[in-house]
């Protein structure tokens, strides 16, 4: 058997009473939470480790990202830009034409289509 003493804001002391499994149970749950307790600060600090990690390596790529725009841009200065011939323009226009262009449905259209369906089955079947 396992007294505990709290005492009290006034001064007035407080005794618990445990029994001895009661006791290691208690002990065993209290080592438990510290261990877990001490698992979780070491995940942090690993966790902190690899960000702090993650973060140089952002911060290089980056670096090296704003090089590599540098780069293309100054190849683009010095490059000649190829010249398409007329044919090729008219071409690149009509096709964009083309793709611009979107059939419009109207539901007028569609209502009417759906009749004449209707019809020649009904055509179909008498």
């Amino acid at each position: 058997m396992f007294f505990l003493k709290y005492k009290m804001p006034s001064e007035n002391v407080v005794h618990i009473r445990l029994e001895y499994g009661e006791a290691i149970k208690a002990k065993r749950s209290i080592l438990s939470s510290e261990k877990s307790s001490l698992m979780i600060e070491k995940m942090l600090g690993r966790y902190k480790s690899l960000r702090g990690a993650e973060l140089d390596l952002k911060g290089k790529i980056y670096t090296r990202m704003k090089e590599a725009r540098a780069n293309i841009k100054k190849l683009q200065v010095l490059l000649p830009t190829p010249k398409i011939p007329r044919i090729l323009k008219r071409v690149r226009t009509e096709e964009k034409h083309v793709t611009a262009v979107k059939p419009e449905y109207h539901s007028e259209d569609i209502e009417s289509q759906l009749r004449e369906i209707q019809k020649r089955l009904e055509e179909l079947q008498g």
